[in-house]
């Protein structure tokens, strides 16, 4: 479904990564990112799929939210 983000529990991850996913704090996490790439897709008016993903991470950052990159890096 277009404009659908998933957050907290419902969220699709590997059966190993399933466990840590499901405590408050990933689940407010992933919240705090949804709704983060919400308000910057309205702002661009353009749709979720197409918000930069650096712009996304760096709006977190700023917010002052942990952000690991592909690579494990902060």
């Amino acid at each position: 479904l277009e404009g659908l983000l998933v957050c907290g529990r419902h969220i699709s991850t590997t059966h190993e990564a399933m466990a840590s996913t499901r405590l408050m704090n990933q689940c407010m996490v992933t919240g705090q990112a949804a709704g983060t790439a919400a308000a910057i897709a309205c702002k661009m008016g353009v749709e979720v799929r197409g918000v930069p993903i650096a712009g996304l991470q760096q709006s977190l950052i700023s917010q002052g939210a942990i952000v690991r990159r592909a690579g494990g890096e902060e």
